[in-house]
């Protein structure tokens, strides 16, 4: 690769950072950040933490899907900056996005063997679209993509001294990760095997040391789970759709696969059998360099990233929702395995191929970094008319904001003490910021209908409560198994006050 001093790395890397930010903001400067309905649940909570409420997302109800850290912060920036929660969220996905590229940076230029090879990996870093995307969402991944960046970067250090101030910030940001998402707890698995086997030429201090980490770094979000979750909830870690780890396994590759070629050429089996050829190709060619190889991931500097590679490729596989993850947008969890790949990819192909002609390696780097610019300057342009485009986003975008439904809600505010359902709950609060009661659900699956539904739920409003329904239709309608308006006026009475093109209001009584 082409040589490069420190010094020279490091004003790449502050560039890199300061221009994957700018990326961020443009992408979500006409109309602020994107919001899922997970965003609209951190941001809800934010805005009950600022009310003095306390940690009550849009229902009302006790946050226990989720952990409360993303919105807790939310709810400081906010009031610090004195903005609203979604500009805060803004400006702390910017900053978070800058964090990332500057520590996958640094873990690059300690992991790597050259800072050619760092900054190869830090263009890479900067310009992958599934990064930006999630940045430019309401969403606790970037921060906690950081904690991880950190946590590596901390390993390395205990790894090769063993000092108790490196294996205290490693439970700290155990902690904190498991505070921004209960997968932080791969930190907390992952910490463990790394003490283990940092002290692993002497295995009862080793134990003995490794056990401790664990107990220290779980016992907050146990403690967490045991008095907040188990009351509200009956649920330790909320309640999440089943994982079906073969599928997980493929897509798993899928999404790997997606970050290098356009997401058309990638199949899952495809992309596992020619890593498999590709590395069982390398290892053939250079058998005498695999002790060598051997030796480089057992280093301090990479052995954090493989064990927490395999760590979190095993969350992937064995515990998140299929159906959620498997379509071809959703990259938010996959994509924080890129830093780590890129140094176990790195490591083995600098130690098994011969040495290669620099120019022929930039001319491979070039034709790699084709498709990520690529990519992005299409999202930015689009996200700059549009508002933000990813897959992510499904409530801030210009067809909802400069919709009839919206243009009638803004005209016609609602006072506070008028009951709010709607067929999408999370839109309903975004637009009218107030508490959402949910609409009764019925599983076909389980021979329930609609009649049955409505008949036995006990939310309705009372005799003397004023209540509305907003029924989103087109791209805002897409939640199974919700009585429609027609089944629910035959039980209940409903009048129309506004009827659109994407959506209608009524007023609701029993």
């Amino acid at each position: 690769m082409l040589p490069m001093n420190s010094r020279q790395y490091r004003v790449l890397l502050v560039c890199l950072s300061l221009l994957g930010m700018a990326v961020v903001w443009l992408a979500t400067a006409t109309f602020g950040p994107g919001l899922s309905t997970d965003g609209a649940r951190y941001l809800s909570t934010a805005e009950s933490l600022l009310a003095g409420r306390g940690l009550l997302d849009y229902f009302g109800r006790p946050l226990t899907n989720w952990p409360p850290l993303y919105p807790l912060l939310l709810a400081a920036a906010s009031g610090l900056m004195k903005t609203d929660v979604l500009v805060s969220g803004q400006v702390l996905n910017i900053l978070c996005f800058g964090a990332i590229i500057l520590l996958s940076g640094r873990l690059f230029e300690r992991s790597l063997p050259s800072k050619g090879w760092a900054a190869a990996a830090s263009l890479l870093v900067a310009s992958s679209l599934p990064f930006i995307e999630v940045s430019a969402n309401i969403a606790s991944d970037p921060l906690f993509a950081a904690c991880l960046l950190g946590f590596l970067l901390v390993a390395q250090s205990y790894m090769e001294k063993r000092q108790p101030a490196q294996f205290a910030a490693m439970a700290a940001l155990a902690i904190a990760s498991t505070f921004l998402r209960y997968a932080g707890v791969l930190l907390i698995a992952g910490g463990a095997l790394l003490v283990l086997l940092a002290w692993r030429s002497n295995w009862p201090a080793a134990w003995t040391r490794a056990a401790g980490f664990g107990l220290a770094a779980s016992a907050p979000i146990a403690a967490w789970a045991l008095l907040f979750n188990l009351p509200n909830s009956s649920t330790l870690l909320g309640t999440h759709r089943p994982a079906e780890a073969w599928t997980n396994f493929l897509v798993l590759f899928e999404k790997m696969g997606g970050w290098f070629v356009p997401l058309s050429w990638v199949n899952g089996p495809a992309v596992a059998l020619a890593l498999v050829v590709a590395l069982a190709g390398l290892l053939a060619a250079g058998r005498k360099r695999i002790p060598a190889l051997l030796a480089d991931l057992q280093s301090s500097a990479v052995l954090p990233s493989l064990v927490m590679f395999l760590v979190y490729a095993g969350v992937l596989i064995f515990t998140i929702s299929t159906s959620e993850h498997r379509v071809p947008g959703s990259q938010r969890l996959h994509v924080l395995l890129l830093p780590m790949f890129l140094v176990l990819a790195v490591t083995v192909l600098q130690r098994m191929l011969p040495q290669t002609d620099r120019r022929l390696l930039l001319a491979a780097l070039v034709f790699v970094m084709l498709l990520p610019v690529y990519r992005v300057q299409a999202y930015v342009r689009a996200s700059l008319h549009e508002g933000d485009v990813s897959f992510y986003n499904l409530y801030n975008t210009r067809t909802i904001r400069q919709s009839d439904i919206m243009a009638y809600l803004q005209s016609e505010p609602f006072e506070d003490d008028v009951v709010v359902y709607s067929n999408n709950e999370a839109a309903a609060w975004f637009y009218l910021r107030q508490w959402i009661r949910r609409l009764p659900r019925y599983e076909v699956d389980l021979d329930e209908d609609a009649a049955s539904a409505i008949q036995s739920f006990a939310g309705w409003p009372d005799q003397d409560e004023q209540a509305v329904l907003i029924w989103f239709e087109r791209d805002l309608d897409y939640k199974d198994q919700v009585p429609t308006p027609d089944e629910m006026a035959q039980h209940l009475v409903l009048r129309v006050l506004f009827t659109g093109r994407y959506g209608d209001v009524y007023s609701l009584s029993d």
